[in-house]
């Protein structure tokens, strides 16, 4: 089973994949509307977002990936934002208020109301045509507190095609667990996060314990509708299975259409990043075009 997981996800047989999926509807255009990058500044409630935007090869417009860093952000998942681009998807990536450099000071509803934002600035008319955004397929990808994003996104904005979660936390339980040791580690971690202005580990408890109605995503699942989500968990200690495994319940037991893969690897998916885009391909292109 090993071997033939090693072949099916190859870096080689990946590549050629998704450039097969690319070149469906990219190959009469592509010479005159190549790839290509540009950098965006967003403004979210008064502050500066820097963001880079991945467009794909055609005339468009295209459907398009908003991607959802974590807690901070260190893996920021921009292989999955080239392969998604080759597949034919503009690909959206941004620093919130108060991360890496971003005007403002980082907070859980802050993040969320940036989300909130950005899919209102590739909407805006003059933005999805320089940008060749299909307004009517936004989606929504992020990893770890990134994909509590994604889900909180896609419940707040009906607008929002698809969500898909990598990992994802549920930020209304991940902090407030009632779990002692639990809290006095995240607390350490978060006075570790230089790069989150105005942060601390005290304030991601007291922000958590706070708002934790609010931050639950078990509360708001019925804002989902039938619209598609990809819960992708990992074997990992990081966010609990059971806390995934609950999201992925409450969805279903709600009528919602959710697809859970789990894939035996650490939190960010160092050893499956082949299978974490193709199966994230796969999915969005069945579902969310």
């Amino acid at each position: 089973m090993k071997i033939l997981q090693t072949l099916i996800y190859s870096p080689a047989l990946v590549m050629a994949m998704l450039a097969f999926l690319g070149s469906q509807t990219l190959a009469a255009e592509s010479d005159e509307y190549p790839k290509y990058s540009t950098e965006l500044q967003i403004t979210s409630h008064g502050s500066r977002l820097p963001a880079l935007f991945y467009g794909a090869a055609g005339v468009g417009p295209h459907p398009t990936v908003i991607l959802l860093h974590g807690y901070p952000g260190n893996e920021k998942n921009l292989d999955v934002a080239q392969g998604l681009r080759a597949a034919g998807w503009n690909v959206l990536f941004f620093h919130y208020r108060g991360a890496w450099g971003a005007e403002g000071e980082f907070g859980f509803l802050n993040a969320e109301a940036d989300v909130l934002s950005v899919i209102d600035y590739i909407k805006k008319t003059d933005n999805a045509q320089s940008l060749h955004v299909d307004t009517t397929a936004i989606s929504l990808v992020g990893h770890s507190m990134g994909g509590h994003m994604a889900l909180a996104g896609a419940q707040q904005d009906a607008s929002v095609r698809c969500a898909v979660a990598y990992d994802g936390a549920n930020l209304g339980v991940t902090f407030s667990s009632g779990d002692e040791e639990r809290e006095r580690a995240w607390m350490a971690y978060g006075d570790t996060l230089f790069m989150l202005n105005g942060w601390s580990g005290q304030k991601s408890l007291d922000e958590a314990g706070a708002q934790s109605e609010r931050l639950n995503l078990l509360n708001h699942v019925k804002a989902l509708g039938t619209r598609p989500v990809l819960l992708i968990a990992a074997d990992s200690p990081v966010i609990p299975l059971a806390r995934i495994e609950a999201l992925r319940d409450t969805i279903a037991e709600g009528g919602g259409n959710v697809q859970y893969r789990l894939i035996e690897d650490d939190h960010s998916f160092n050893n499956s990043r082949e299978e974490l885009l193709l199966t994230t391909v796969d999915f969005l292109q069945a579902n969310c075009r």
